[in-house]
């Protein structure tokens, strides 16, 4: 998350969890059980890019786009639970295929150490 205060660091951990209570809880689509948050990624005090990951088959751009519309929700929610001492950022969901391919090093590995 490159330099970003302690402050800030509470504030985005706050964020992170908030949503995925929400995520959880919100979503009924059973397509989207299992999404998680991988990482955060804030540019400025404007946007703030969501990556999301699922363990399981799930058509991706739907994933994406759905929360996408659904980012509306989710930010008045933010704010109403933050109180309005803080601005909530835009958010902007992603897909994080670097975590799919973090799972993908973790199996070469695994596969190594068998005999």
């Amino acid at each position: 998350m490159g330099n970003v205060s302690a402050s800030q660091q509470r504030f985005l951990t706050d964020i992170h969890r908030l949503l995925s209570t929400l995520l959880y809880r919100d979503i009924a689509d059973p397509r989207f059980n299992g999404v998680s948050i991988t990482r955060m990624d804030p540019s400025g005090r404007q946007l703030l890019t969501v990556w999301v990951y699922h363990n399981g088959e799930t058509d991706q751009k739907a994933c994406i786009e759905s929360l996408n519309r659904m980012a509306p929700h989710f930010s008045h929610e933010l704010r109403r639970v933050l109180c309005k001492k803080f601005r909530v950022p835009t958010l902007q969901f992603k897909w994080d295929s670097n975590f799919e391919k973090s799972g993908d090093v973790l199996q070469l590995l695994r596969d190594l150490e068998r005999p």
